[in-house]
């Protein structure tokens, strides 16, 4: 005997059609950045125990070195994601490089803030992400400020090169808002104090009143 089951064959001329949606980069890209924010905005800072004191110009440094690469990730990959996509809908070359260079000024607004979060808590720092990315979104708001205002009045190489500031002032933003939203670190007990603490001891018939202490 033999079986065939119904809606197996498909007429001539007919296409195919299916359910499942290719994950592209563009559709992956938005949910990682999400993911990270969140990570960044609900990390827990490393207990004092856990760290080791270190100079401010080190922390600030360190900070600055996770913003510039957190900043480098994300402002890239906005980047490439719409210099691709518009790749394949358009062949006007100004267009994706004008977009690419918006997404990556962007990109790095969100991905400074991220590294410098996560870098501060690995620190010990205490400070705050959303202030830490209001600051990065203010500096890109200056950068692009400065960068159109001279761009308007000449063409030349060097007021090209002022789009830097675009991707510069926001990892000073971002470091800067992290530094002003932590708490100032509270000072060790050191080697050698003496802490004394009344004693009351009560026996039959009597009591002591005396001082116990630690050194």
């Amino acid at each position: 005997m033999h079986f065939r089951s119904r809606g197996s064959r498909r007429r001539p001329g007919e296409s195919s059609s299916s359910t499942c949606s290719p994950v592209t980069l563009s559709t992956r890209a938005p949910c990682a950045v999400l993911l990270l924010v969140a990570i960044a905005a609900r990390a827990e800072s490393a207990p004092p125990e856990a760290t080791q004191p270190i100079s401010p110009v080190l922390r600030v440094g360190v900070e600055t070195g996770a913003g510039i690469l957190g900043g480098a990730l994300i402002g890239g990959a906005a980047a490439f994601t719409l210099y691709s996509t518009l790749g394949s809908s358009s062949g006007d070359d100004q267009s994706r490089n004008t977009a690419a260079q918006v997404g990556a000024a962007v990109g790095v607004s969100v991905g400074a803030p991220i590294g410098v979060s996560l870098a501060g808590k690995l620190l010990g720092r205490d400070g705050s992400f959303i202030i830490s990315w209001l600051t990065s979104v203010a500096g890109l708001g200056v950068g692009y400020g400065i960068y159109g205002l001279v761009r308007s009045g000449s063409d030349s190489s060097a007021a090209k090169a002022t789009y830097a500031l675009t991707l510069l002032l926001p990892v000073a933003g971002a470091v800067i808002g992290y530094e002003i939203s932590s708490k100032p670190a509270q000072p060790q007990p050191t080697a050698g104090t003496v802490q004394l603490v009344p004693v009351l001891a009560l026996g039959p018939g009597r009591g002591t009143v005396g001082l116990a202490g630690t050194f």
